[in-house]
């Protein structure tokens, strides 16, 4: 390939926000997705790495204190060489990244280098850590301006560039502190041995809009005692302002049903997307543990003809994997949705139902309650079965009562797989932090992600896990199998859905604090 016609290769500058992952701008989102390297920071939520491509190289370069780190020398090189290769490269930085986040300086050094760059601004902690704890940095009564300011200065600089002397005389004005863990104390006497009022009202944030948040509000001469008391660690953001008089009223985050709470869940990573969403958006700390991942079965146009010929009176989808992998060999030998020609569609509840309308299929029949004995309840007097035949697409697990039903009361019966279940094998270090997470609750949607569990830990080990936590079961058959371990801490939500699910968290937790 000559020079000229070399492909040319990008890096995305990107600000990924404070800490919630849903903070992120539209356009920094569609930035990872189509990125093909990814350079992340610490203080980024792991859980925006998802949306990458599967193919896509993922690599930590966070600077942490007290430990060994990438050199910006060396993150400038892995962004030169990755797109001179002809990559899209996201360089992902937490808040936004000209506020303090050496933006400016990456964007220099791409220019000199004549490399193509784009820069997109991302929610800088200020305004998360203001947003979320309830302490406006404005407001029409109080505040004309505000002053973003860091404690943590360049340390190659002879002296400070902070005129603390003109800080302390402005008036009606909020001061937003970064960095200011290690120098709180020094930068709070600055201010106050300068004239500013020490009684000022002020507060700290941690690890703004985390699950992990905490704020405290107090005169301005408290906040290093405080910060002493409470052993208070970056990330630390420090806000003087009389509008922190309004945190009290405004603090809605750390007030959510879920704040806080250590949730460990338990499917395939790739069918967990709705339900980590609702967790975090209801303040939940998410510990993924995956056991068990699934895999496709490959049908060929022969057998997918066969299938077809026999004219089955209905089709049963019982989840929303059996949906996407059954359309997927459709598409993949040239078939649409007009292979099911008249045949009738059942779905066991909504989502599944949800997920075959995609494909512009309206099901016949969806159960009034989504769990397996209803649907042959409902289902067996609606229509009569010994009449019918039925074709029934799952995947390759055991216990099926759906199956064993319809095997034995039907004029024919049969299931067809579309992917295999296969047990995951975490490494010990996965395992640990899971064991010693102390978590909160721990979340089954399958019998299989609790027979992979007790498989992956052991029999004692699983158990002592699970009986430290609220056990939430997403239907009766996955309670039954709990059970059949010896757990018995169970909750079981009349709607068998992922809804349903953080539902009743919600109301556990609510009714456990008195909320």
């Amino acid at each position: 390939m000559s020079k000229d016609n070399k492909k040319k290769g990008k890096v995305y500058i990107v600000g990924s926000g404070p800490g919630d992952p849903f903070l992120i701008t539209l356009r920094g989102l569609n930035a990872i997705k189509i990125a093909d390297v990814i350079l992340y920071d610490r203080l980024v939520n792991p859980f925006l790495l998802n949306y990458a491509k599967d193919d896509a190289k993922k690599i930590y370069v966070g600077k942490e204190p007290g430990k060994p780190t990438f050199s910006q020398d060396r993150i400038n090189e892995l962004m030169l060489s990755f797109a001179l290769e002809g990559k899209k490269v996201v360089r992902l930085k937490g808040g936004d990244p000209y506020i303090f986040g050496r933006g400016s300086e990456e964007g220099l050094f791409l220019k000199e280098n004549n490399v193509d760059f784009e820069v997109v601004p991302g929610v800088t902690s200020a305004l998360g850590a203001s947003a979320y704890s309830g302490v406006p940095l404005t407001h029409r009564a109080l505040v004309t301006g505000v002053i973003i300011i860091t404690a943590h200065e360049d340390p190659t600089k002879l002296e400070s560039q902070i005129d603390f002397k003109t800080l302390s005389k402005f008036n009606n004005s909020t001061i937003a502190v970064y960095m200011g863990s290690a120098n709180l104390k020094n930068f709070v006497n600055s201010l106050i041995s300068n004239g500013f009022d020490r009684n000022s009202p002020a507060a700290i944030i941690v690890e703004a809009t985390t699950p992990r948040q905490k704020s405290f509000t107090a005169p301005l001469y408290c906040l290093p005692e405080i910060q002493t008391k409470e052993n208070l660690k970056p990330p630390l953001l420090t806000i003087i302002s009389p509008c922190t008089n309004f945190y009290h009223k405004l603090n809605w985050f750390e007030k959510k049903p879920l704040f806080g709470k250590k949730v460990i869940t338990t499917r395939a990573l790739d069918q967990s997307e709705s339900l980590f969403e609702k967790l975090i958006f209801e303040g939940a700390e998410l510990l993924p543990f995956q056991t068990f991942t699934t895999e496709p079965v490959t049908l060929t146009k022969k057998e997918l003809l066969e299938l077809k010929e026999k004219k089955f009176d209905w089709i049963i989808f019982t989840s929303q994997n059996g949906v996407r992998y059954f359309f997927s060999n459709l598409f993949n030998n040239n078939f649409d949705s007009r292979y099911l020609n008249y045949t009738k569609i059942a779905t066991l509840g909504e989502k599944t139902a949800s997920e075959i309308k995609k494909y512009g299929i309206i099901p016949d029949f969806v159960p009034s309650r989504y769990n397996s004995n209803a649907f042959i309840e409902e289902f067996s007097k609606k229509y009569d079965i010994s009449k019918n035949t039925i074709l029934r697409i799952k995947g390759d697990f055991n216990k099926d009562p759906i199956s064993d039903f319809f095997s034995k009361t039907c004029q024919k019966y049969e299931s067809l797989i579309v992917y295999r279940i296969n047990r995951t094998y975490p490494t010990e270090e996965e395992k640990e932090r899971i064991a010693k997470s102390n978590a909160d609750a721990i979340v089954f949607t399958a019998s299989s992600t609790v027979d992979n569990f007790f498989e992956i830990f052991g029999n004692i080990p699983a158990k002592n896990i699970i009986e430290k936590a609220k056990v939430f079961a997403i239907g009766p058959m996955t309670a039954d199998s709990l059970k059949s371990k010896g757990i018995s801490n169970i909750f079981v939500s009349n709607l068998h859905t992922i809804d349903g699910i953080i539902q009743l968290m919600e109301q556990v937790f609510s009714k456990e604090e008195g909320i």
